[in-house]
């Protein structure tokens, strides 16, 4: 997948194939609007393009109510890997952008500049000025002859439509497994590794450490979790802590994460790695010594280790 920002030329004379959103979450709903993209545009003999903006539209059009992001730009690069997906293009959402109409937006960007020829679009999606473009409207575009649009219903999972809303809200009531569900992966925290206090290493469970990403990310609450981090290109499971370590100092808040596998604890710092978050365990809690904080975070392992065995 090749990563093109807005002020990257795009190939000139190739034929696409093109699904616009901000994508928070890349969430069920998404991935059938990313194979679709996919399918479409083999039918197409066409390249599969998606269009995303930074910052979030909401962010910047309503930036006193926009609710924390689920998947940070760099994340949703993470998370589109997987699907056969020729360009993933970034277009910068600024004041000259949100004044296009539906009608520029259409031909100067979709058709003149990335050469599209079908716009695979949810049910329920809307653009331009105003919002005033939808689905309905593009069959009155003059371009309606040359422009394809190919309509896709919205997914629901356990009767409930797949949304970024609601994916939101389970993972601040710490219903990660829900989330899950409805994301279709594990939840994904990119974080930067930190150099830690070596605590965990004392007590006989040695961490990696990672820092708390910017606020405009969706963090769950203070617990223990089931989770994964990417090591060396493959996935380590294990048990991942956030919080401020109650039971000593009160640290910033921060990550910890113990590898149920014996790893070698590379000493390198500042990298940014993938958190991958699969279930809640238990909330943050403050022990009275730390022989009761060593005897639970032997349960909280034992907990985490039948997790995974039974999926």
């Amino acid at each position: 997948m090749n990563v093109i920002k807005c002020s990257e030329s795009f190939p000139s004379n190739k034929k696409t194939v093109v699904s616009v959103g901000n994508f928070d979450g890349v969430h069920n709903g998404h991935h059938y609007l990313m194979t679709t993209v996919c399918e479409r545009a083999q039918y197409q003999n066409a390249a599969a393009v998606i269009i995303t903006f930074e910052p979030h539209t909401r962010a910047f059009l309503y930036p006193d109510k926009t609710p924390p992001r689920l998947t940070t730009f760099d994340e949703k690069v993470l998370l589109l890997r997987e699907f056969p997906i020729d360009y993933l293009v970034c277009i910068p959402f600024n004041s000259q952008f949100a004044a296009l109409t539906p009608e520029e937006f259409v031909q100067d960007i979709l058709i003149d500049r990335f050469g599209a020829v079908e716009w695979v679009m949810g049910e329920n999606h809307s653009f331009g000025k105003g919002r005033k473009g939808s689905y309905n409207f593009l069959h009155n575009l003059d371009v309606r002859n040359h422009f394809n649009v190919f309509p896709v219903s919205l997914h629901t999972e356990d009767m409930q439509v797949a949304s970024s809303t609601v994916i939101r809200n389970l993972i601040g009531e710490r219903r990660i497994d829900e989330a899950v569900r409805m994301l279709g992966h594990p939840y994904p925290i990119l974080a930067e590794r930190i150099r830690g206090m070596r605590k965990g290493f004392e007590l006989g469970y040695p961490t990696l450490n990672f820092k708390r990403p910017p606020s405009q990310k969706v963090i769950p609450p203070p617990g223990v979790y089931a989770a994964e981090v990417e090591f060396k290109e493959s996935k380590l499971k294990g048990a991942l802590y956030f919080g401020n370590c109650p039971t000593f100092d009160k640290r910033e808040y921060h990550f910890e994460f113990h590898s149920l596998d014996p790893i070698i604890l590379d000493p390198g710092i500042h990298t940014e790695t993938a958190l991958w978050l699969h279930n809640f365990i238990r909330p943050d809690e403050s022990f009275s010594s730390e022989a009761a904080l060593v005897e639970q975070i032997k349960k909280d392992v034992e907990k985490i280790k039948q997790f995974f065995n039974k999926e």
